[in-house]
């Protein structure tokens, strides 16, 4: 309650402070185009503003003909509207100053030329990346296309993004970020963002908006940044898609996607299928007492991917739409590992034993969801409606053989099922009352039911048959029920902005192991949300952002049924463990000109229940391993992005993240601290006749954790692509860490009682060949306005 408390204080005083600012240095411009013979909006269409006869500031319409420009200096300015088919039209005077700061132009109607068109001369370039006060909007369309790319190679050039080798999304030193694919959640599309990143081809993207500033309105569970994808959407009657593929030394796939308008209905399909191959090492070594232990593993795994599906949007009218969409998704994947263990005498090794595993995993599921969104005539106010449904069956077995003296002495086999319901209800409702003051509030349900059901078998060498162990067989079954309500205010006025919001959710839970019912409590969190951002100058932001957030455990994390398919380590889950809380603080600025965007950014997290893997010892040197709440977790790091686009066929960009770490558990009287750093750069060049060359890096140093450590990923990717005349037809070469076939990471860990070091060799060699073809009626994309820095 006392958030609550505050927030109401902060909102007072901050609407005080406006109403007595009176220094107001900054307006806009807004208005709408529309056809004079069909009445129906003008899309794309060019708004350029005039200062003196010379051009001030610019921006296209969108696809529903309205347009904003904004932050711009006050003063008399004159605007020209035209559009590829139809008459320029000028508007002679307008005035922009402190009676006036927005002005609202209203409807224009631009009239139809009938004259041959004899040439399009295009004034410059879309600018590549636009600010917000919570974030940046990046327009992919200004980017040199790359051949059978997913998003996640599209998010690889955002900046403030950082996306390792594996698809893991971070922002600022968090890899709790929320992706959402035209405003939907990624869940629809897979169990992961990197799977769902996926299924989404690079070449169907239009813009990708970073939020580094989350308000109210999302969750609060690993919320501290928000990426929304926002896909082509047809205009006009037409059929188009896209189809893609890549041939490659350890994956192949096909990917292809199709949408089809016609009058009030889109529907739009999809569909990806990917064949891949791993083959990874490791090289444990671990020392307690006198007592050594050193086991080398290598490791097989084949599977595929499977992820499709469809939506079906319904126009009532302008103004309200309907949708439907039903999604499949398939992983299955098959891993075989061999496992030789030796004891170490005298500095040699000799032979124990060897184990042989065979992992067969099978994970199928399918989402549900149906929406609803209606905007006032105004467009002032919106109301949008989402249910999902999602269902998921996995099975988990494996075969396991232990070998000794050149004899079998031990046999185990390991059957699970598992199955998933997920049902999520979400209401939001905004209105914009003026210019200034924007309301957004809403609800939310989700609701998760979780069951395993396992089986170990052991086999008896007398009777050539495997025996059910009662002891290790189990089923767990768990529910969560999260109730969420929100409130949140944007107000703006001159140079600052303020967005100050609180999300109330409520979380159920209920678990049952065998027979046994867990009496797991309920907890309530309030969660603040504090942003204040301020203009300097026509193109720089100052921003200051406070939140609360929280982290649920995983299922994985809860399931006690334990595991000791490996010789060295047995592991269970904790289904006690509480959400961790963190409270992150943000102050940042960044700046956009015509050909450098920058962004700085200080943080610090401070979390006080984190979920740690703590590892103990049995006198059999085997570990034990699970999960506590036990952790204070602190860190405090600089996040530094440039992108520069010194002409239109370079573009450069870095990312910097430096976070020093302070780990401390008091129940364990154990402390870890020291600094991480992540380097991100990106090059795009643009040669002659539709060549192009692209350059990606993730490299990242040593990571902290409270047992000890790990050593960095170094990850690099260089990509050469040719586009067609036509457009239509792209191919590309990609090689990744094409001198590095196997990189190497170290995880040491540390306690009172043992000391291990555990090498991993992960295959992150790829050299693929993948082309794209565009299909169906060729784009006609809007002209493109030169941008230049407003006039101090």
């Amino acid at each position: 309650m006392k958030y609550l408390v505050f927030i109401v204080l902060v909102s007072g005083g901050i609407s005080f402070r406006l109403n007595a600012q009176t220094a107001d240095r900054l307006g806009e411009v807004h208005g709408f185009l529309v056809d004079s013979i069909s009445r129906k909006p003008v899309g794309f269409a060019t708004v350029s503003l005039f200062r003196t006869n010379k051009m001030a500031d610019g921006t296209l319409a969108d696809s529903l003909g309205q347009f904003a420009v904004k932050n711009l200096s006050y003063g008399s300015y004159s605007v020209t509207l035209s559009a590829v088919g139809y008459r320029s039209l000028q508007i002679p005077m307008l005035v922009i100053d402190s009676l006036n700061p927005v002005l609202n132009l209203g409807t224009f109607v631009l009239s139809p030329d009938v004259r041959t068109l004899q040439l399009v001369t295009v004034r410059g370039q879309k600018p590549l990346i636009e600010q917000r006060a919570d974030g940046i909007v990046f327009n992919v369309e200004s980017l040199p296309p790359i051949a059978g790319s997913s998003a996640a190679d599209i998010l690889r050039r955002v900046p403030l993004l950082n996306v390792d080798a594996d698809g893991g999304l971070s922002i600022r030193g968090s890899s709790q970020v929320r992706v959402f694919i035209d405003g939907k959640p990624s869940d629809l599309y897979a169990s992961s963002v990197a799977d769902a990143l996926k299924s989404i081809g690079g070449g169907n993207i239009v813009k990708v908006e970073v939020i580094t500033h989350p308000s109210a309105r999302y969750d609060a569970e690993g919320t501290d940044g928000v990426v929304n994808i926002i896909t082509r959407k047809a205009q006009t009657n037409a059929t188009n898609g896209n189809l893609g593929g890549i041939l490659g030394n350890r994956t192949q796939n096909i990917l292809a996607d199709l949408q089809h308008k016609h009058g009030k209905w889109l529907v739009k399909a999809d569909g990806f299928y990917q064949l891949y191959r791993n083959r990874n090492g490791a090289v444990l070594e671990r020392e307690m007492n006198d007592f050594r232990i050193v086991q080398k593993s290598e490791t097989r795994q084949t599977g595929r991917y499977f992820f499709g599906g469809t939506n079906v949007i319904y126009s009532l009218d302008s103004n309200h739409t309907l949708s439907a969409g039903y999604r499949l998704r398939s992983t299955p994947n098959r891993t075989k590992t061999i496992i030789d263990n030796y004891f170490v005498e005298n500095e040699t090794l000799s032979p124990g034993f060897q184990r042989n595993l065979d992992v067969p995993l099978g994970n199928h599921g399918s989402t549900f969801s149906v929406g609803y969104t209606g905007n006032s005539k105004d467009k002032k106010k919106e109301f949008s409606l989402l249910a999902m449904s999602f269902r998921f069956k996995g099975t988990n077995r494996y075969e396991l053989g232990q070998t000794g003296a050149d004899q079998p002495d031990y046999r185990e086999n390991f059957n699970s099922k598992t199955e998933n319901r997920d049902f999520t209800l979400q209401a939001d409702y905004s209105q914009a009352f003026n210019e200034r003051l924007k309301w957004e509030t809403g609800a939310k349900l989700t609701r998760k039911i979780l069951k395993s059901d396992s089986r170990f078998g052991i086999y008896n060498f007398d009777h050539p048959e495997y025996v059910n162990d009662p002891t290790r067989s189990n089923d767990f079954a768990y529910q969560s029920s999260v109730y969420a309500l929100y409130t949140s205010f944007n107000l703006k006025t001159g140079k600052w902005q303020f967005v100050a919001g609180t999300r109330y959710e409520k979380t159920s839970l209920n678990a049952r192991f065998k027979d046994t019912a867990l009496r797991i409590p309920s907890f309530d969190n309030l969660v603040p949300n504090l942003l204040i951002s301020r203009t300097v100058g026509p193109k720089s932001i100052l921003k200051l952002g406070y939140t609360l957030k929280l982290v649920r455990p995983y299922f994985s994390y809860l399931n006690p049924t334990v595991n000791n398919s490996d010789s060295l380590i047995i592991q269970f889950g904790n289904p006690y463990l509480r959400p961790e809380i963190t409270r992150r603080f943000q102050l940042s600025y960044s700046r956009t000109t015509t050909h450098l965007f920058t962004d700085i950014a200080l943080f610090y997290n401070h979390n006080r229940n984190s979920i740690e893997s703590i590892r103990t010892t049995r006198p059999d040197g085997v570990f034990e391993n699970t999960w506590q709440n036990i952790g204070r977790n602190r860190r405090l790091g600089l996040s530094a992005t440039l992108s520069w686009k010194p002409s239109s066929k370079l573009s450069v960009g870095a990312t910097l993240t430096a976070q020093y770490v302070w780990l401390e558990s008091r129940a364990l009287r154990i402390t870890n601290r020291g600094l991480m750093r992540e380097f991100v750069p990106t090059i795009t060049y643009k040669l002659p006749h539709g060549f192009s060359v692209y350059f990606y890096g993730f490299f990242d140093a040593k990571n902290i954790r409270l047992q000890g450590t790990r050593t960095g990923w170094k990850y690099y990717s260089l990509t050469f692509s040719k586009q067609s005349k036509n457009e239509r037809f792209n191919l590309s070469l990609r090689l990744d860490t094409i001198f590095t076939p196997f990189t190497f990471i170290t995880e040491e860990t540390v306690s009172d009682s043992f000391y291990q070091t555990q090498t991993f060799r992960v295959q992150n060699q790829h050299m693929r060949l993948t082309f794209s073809y565009k299909l169906g009626k060729k784009e006609i994309k809007g002209p493109r306005v030169r941008q230049t820095d407003n006039p101090e």
